[in-house]
């Protein structure tokens, strides 16, 4: 079972025009996104990191999506391609990349991120692409909007692993979820808030 295809999917086919997910911008307003807008752009975000060399297993490190909108569409994005989810509570983009073998970063657009991986490009072992979410639009990075846009029908590998690790909290230690829904009952994290919403047919609000 895959949470994305399962669950996401899912709920687009059965109820289509309900809410999924209720976004409070930074400037005042909600967003309120559909069952079928998060499929759509789920799959198209998904398609658009295909692309990109995203597969199974590449680790991708999230940086600042919690408080956007495609906090939601890349999380489940990444699920249909059974690549590994990264969120660095701690903000070591080095460090971490290194550790975790990183192939990807997706940060937004003003995390401080940006220029601290732009200024160590030489110690990154392992980073390929470079991913921002928004404007400005850094120099020498990706922008997931345009690659998005070009983006065209999804389909899903027909070789899906039964097993793998969906998702990656790194504190002070890597905490590894390896079930296909990564979520904990005694947690009350933003992923973890998301998962269970969204397994009640409840909306996600954030």
């Amino acid at each position: 079972m895959y949470f994305s295809y399962d669950i996401i999917d899912q709920r687009a086919k059965q109820s289509p025009n309900d809410i999924a997910v209720k976004w409070h911008t930074g400037d005042g307003y909600i967003l309120e996104i559909s069952n079928a807008d998060l499929h759509h752009h789920s799959d198209v975000t998904a398609y658009y990191l295909r692309r990109m060399g995203v597969s199974n297993g590449s680790v991708v490190a999230l940086y600042g999506l919690e408080n956007i909108f495609e906090f939601a569409t890349v999380l489940t994005a990444l699920n249909k391609l059974c690549a590994i989810p990264m969120f660095d509570l701690h903000q070591k983009p080095i460090e971490r990349c290194n550790q975790m073998q990183v192939y990807a970063i997706i940060a937004e657009s003003k995390s401080s991120v940006i220029g601290t991986i732009d200024s160590n490009l030489d110690k990154l072992n392992t980073l390929e692409i470079k991913i921002s979410v928004g404007f400005p639009y850094p120099q020498n990075w990706f922008d997931l909007h345009t690659g998005t846009r070009l983006a065209s029908i999804f389909k899903p590998a027909c070789n899906l692993p039964k097993e793998y690790t969906s998702l990656i909290v790194y504190d002070d230690k890597p905490i590894l979820y390896n079930e296909t829904y990564p979520f904990t009952t005694d947690n009350n994290c933003l992923w973890d808030k998301f998962f269970q919403t969204m397994r009640t047919n409840s909306i996600f609000e954030f």
